[in-house]
């Protein structure tokens, strides 16, 4: 579990601007503010830290608003919120560019989720955002310091995120039916669908061990096309309580995976 009291204040030597920051003071900060720890991966993933900066100024996108004139009360915060949320950074670390996309399932997925993989209907999410991340060379537009994140209206920095450059995708789920129906789960999904990371939160955000042990278990598991139960190895109370649930969230979130592939042959259809 994260402790949130004794994060220091370090520094990123590639960039020189705050890595974390003070994890306390920024409690009281967003306290004051009156906003609420949020956790929600899909959501704060969307923006690079540069980003969150300046929302956190304005209280826009559903970020608190932090007045103050010092950048680092900003980073304070920022480091509150990082804090409780799982972090593109962690889940693919060897990524130079992320293409972030809104999904929808249609009638042939959700018919397969409910039939195929039983999924009950009511626990079909159809909305999804689906990062796809890409390792791009140093000669195509990368910079070692911030990583880009690239939307479906910026076409002349899609067009570089060729399939080959593609590592694999981020999804970010809920656990329906786990207990409190609130534990999110973050995949990382190479590109033959399997699970190459994979980080379970509970409410607060915090990582209990139990659950987060028993989730590696479930590392390569996974396969294009597949919707069987996903079976890990080894017994325990945590294993057999999040095999159901996870294995459903990584389901949906496969398919959320393919709705994307569709819209990526017919973007590239005549490279």
């Amino acid at each position: 579990m994260i402790s949130l009291t004794a994060l220091p204040m370090v520094f990123s030597l590639a960039a020189q601007v705050p890595a974390l920051g003070d994890v306390v003071h920024g409690e009281a900060l967003l306290k004051d503010s009156g906003g609420n720890v949020r956790v929600d991966g899909a959501w704060i993933n969307r923006y690079s830290d540069d980003v969150i900066l300046k929302l956190l100024q304005n209280g826009k996108e559903g970020f608190p608003e932090v007045e103050s004139d010092n950048v680092l009360d900003q980073w304070d915060v920022l480091a509150v919120l990082r804090a409780h949320n799982s972090d593109l950074r962690e889940l693919a670390p060897d990524a130079t560019h992320v293409y972030v996309t809104e999904t929808k399932l249609d009638e042939n997925a959700e018919k397969r989720l409910t039939d195929q993989a039983h999924v009950p209907s009511d626990s079909v999410q159809t909305n999804r955002r689906v990062f796809v991340v890409y390792a791009l060379k140093d000669d195509e537009g990368v910079d070692r310091d911030h990583r880009q994140f690239v939307t479906a209206k910026e076409p002349k920095k899609r067009d570089k995120l060729k399939r080959d450059k593609k590592l694999g995708y981020v999804v970010f789920a809920t656990l329906e039916g786990f207990r409190d129906g609130k534990h999110e789960v973050a995949f990382a999904i190479d590109k033959d669908i399997r699970i190459t990371r994979v980080i379970v939160r509970d409410s607060k955000g915090n990582t209990p061990d139990d659950l987060n042990q028993a989730a590696q278990r479930f590392l390569g598991k996974g396969a294009r096309g597949k919707y069987d139960e996903l079976r890990a190895g080894g017994a325990g109370k945590a294993v057999g309580e999040l095999s159901t649930p996870l294995s459903r969230a990584f389901l949906q979130s496969a398919e959320s995976v393919y709705m994307y592939e569709v819209d990526e042959r017919d973007y590239f259809a005549f490279d």
